[in-house]
C-alpha cells in the first residue's frame, strides 16, 4: 500500500501529535469537524490556529519553530498516530532519522485531505485504486495546465 493509499484509508481515524505530546488535529477531510486538520476555521487547520501546522508564525508551523514540520532543521517533528502507534513522520528535514517510519512532507499531508474534501467522487469510488487514479489524474491536469501557463510566458 502506498502512503497516499494509506492516508486515504485512515481518513478520520488517525491523529497528528507533536513531539512534545500536544494534539495537533485529526487527519480528516471533513472541513466542519472542529478537530480536523482540514477545518480552515479551527485551531488545528487554520493559518492562525495555535495548534495548526498551517500557522507559519506558530510553534507547530513556523519554518523556525522547534516542533514544526516546516523547519528543515527540526529534530522533533510531529508524527501521525494510528491505532496508538506512530506510523508517519511529518517533516521537511531531509536528514531526520526515523528508525524506519516513513517520512512525508507536511504540504503533501494537508493536500491529500484537502483533495478528498473537494473531490467527493474520490470518497465514493469503489476501491482505493480508483481514488488514487482520480487523484493522479487531477494532479497531472494541474501540472499540465501549470506547465502550459509557464510555457506561454516564454513565447
Amino acid at each position: 500500500m502506498s502512503i497516499l493509499e494509506f492516508l486515504i484509508a485512515i481518513n478520520g481515524n488517525a491523529q497528528l501529535w507533536s513531539a512534545d505530546n500536544v494534539f495537533l488535529g485529526l487527519l480528516s477531510s471533513n472541513p466542519h469537524d472542529p478537530n480536523s486538520i482540514n477545518n480552515l476555521h479551527g485551531i488545528y487547520g487554520s493559518d492562525w490556529g495555535v495548534y495548526s501546522i498551517r500557522n507559519s508564525y506558530g510553534l507547530y508551523g513556523s519554518p523556525y519553530a522547534v516542533y514544526s514540520p516546516y523547519n528543515t532543521y527540526c529534530l522533533n517533528p510531529p508524527v501521525v498516530v494510528y491505532q496508538g502507534q506512530p506510523v508517519l513522520v511529518v517533516t521537511r528535514n531531509p536528514y531526520f532519522q526515523t528508525n524506519g517510519i516513513p517520512v512525508i512532507d507536511p504540504d503533501f499531508l494537508l493536500s491529500v485531505y484537502a483533495q478528498l474534501a473537494t473531490s467527493p467522487q474520490m470518497l465514493q469510488s469503489s476501491t482505493p485504486m480508483d481514488r488514487i487514479n482520480e487523484s493522479a489524474r487531477n494532479t497531472m491536469e494541474y501540472i499540465n495546465n501549470s506547465t502550459a501557463s509557464i510555457a506561454s510566458l516564454f513565447h
